[in-house]
């Protein structure tokens, strides 16, 4: 069973807390004028046992940051939970909370609190963050309509990308391939567009689980389809340099995780703003469709098995 499975079975079909969860179809739940959502990262699926534990602790904080900004809402407070894996010493934990506390500082964040615990094998790292809403608005997944634009910010890929070339040799110079890893260490949460996704945005979500798949959840939940261009999705110049020498890397554009960027909706003419680019449109149509691309392809995307 995977989380979206789970979901469906187990959660989405409960009608008490409705109202919280947005039933359990969204990023966030609301409750108390406040944005609530939670991220866990794990050794060996997000991050590896020797990764520099003050990125990993970056990590964290960005994944769960992103989450939040993809709504229009600027994160305030967070709650983290640490379950310390077998090869974790004090070492670890102090160079991790350098990196914590420097992340903190950096998105204006307040530690409220949290958990700690062992684990007899790898370790687990989560955060719950929240932030007020200022203008009872925030952007949900739910909310896009036939004709709406469909727009990506940053590039897309890289993340999935790096992490192949932190695994595997490739024949691609070094600057590139540093690039990418960096992308997947570190992810960069486009934290100043806030307010203009607010502002602008109809429906909008964080690019985790890569592009289809998140893609597919607005189109869901908004009782829509989509049309993407594959062409006219951004790449890096390391991604490209990387996809010449492995053109079968390409499925990774869709269907990798771990970009971070944001995917939303709107109305004409919002890709007039640095670093937004206009990928497709919005359908009637209950389906994706992904014009110049091998559509035989399984474009699931991932998916947490549970």
């Amino acid at each position: 069973m995977n989380e979206f499975e789970f979901i469906e079975k187990y959660l989405s079909s409960k009608k008490k807390g409705k109202k919280f969860s947005l039933s359990f179809r969204d990023d966030v739940g609301y409750a108390n004028n406040s944005i609530f959502s939670t991220d866990t990262i794990c050794e060996g699926v997000h991050f590896l046992s020797d990764d520099s534990p003050s990125l990993v602790a970056k990590k964290l904080i960005r994944v769960n940051v992103s989450d939040i900004i993809s709504k229009g809402i600027n994160p305030k407070y967070c709650l983290l939970n640490l379950s310390i894996g077998k090869n974790v010493d004090e070492i670890w934990i102090k160079k991790f909370m350098k990196g914590f506390d420097s992340d903190l500082e950096f998105y204006n964040l307040n530690l409220i609190g949290g958990d700690t615990s062992k684990t007899l094998q790898t370790t687990v790292l989560s955060l719950t963050i929240f932030g007020n809403l200022n203008n009872k608005k925030f952007i949900k997944r739910s909310s896009s309509k036939i004709n709406d634009n469909i727009y990506v910010t940053g590039t897309i890929g890289d993340s999935s990308l790096g992490l192949f070339c932190k695994k595997n040799k490739i024949d691609v110079p070094k600057k590139h391939i540093n690039y990418l890893i960096d992308r997947f260490s570190v992810p960069i949460p486009r934290i100043e567009l806030v307010s203009f996704i607010n502002k602008n945005a109809s429906a909008s979500t964080d690019i985790s689980d890569g592009l289809y798949s998140d893609l597919n959840n607005i189109c869901k939940s908004s009782g829509v389809g989509a049309k993407v261009e594959f062409s006219k999705l951004p790449l890096s110049e390391a991604a490209l340099r990387v996809l010449k020498k492995k053109p079968n890397l390409k499925k990774l554009i869709l269907t990798g995780g771990d970009d971070y960027e944001i995917l939303f909706t709107g109305p004409n003419g919002l890709d007039k703003k640095k670093n937004i680019t206009k990928i497709g449109k919005i359908t009637k149509e209950k389906k994706i469709n992904i014009v110049d691309f091998d559509d035989r392809i399984n474009l699931d995307g991932y998916k947490h098995e549970i």
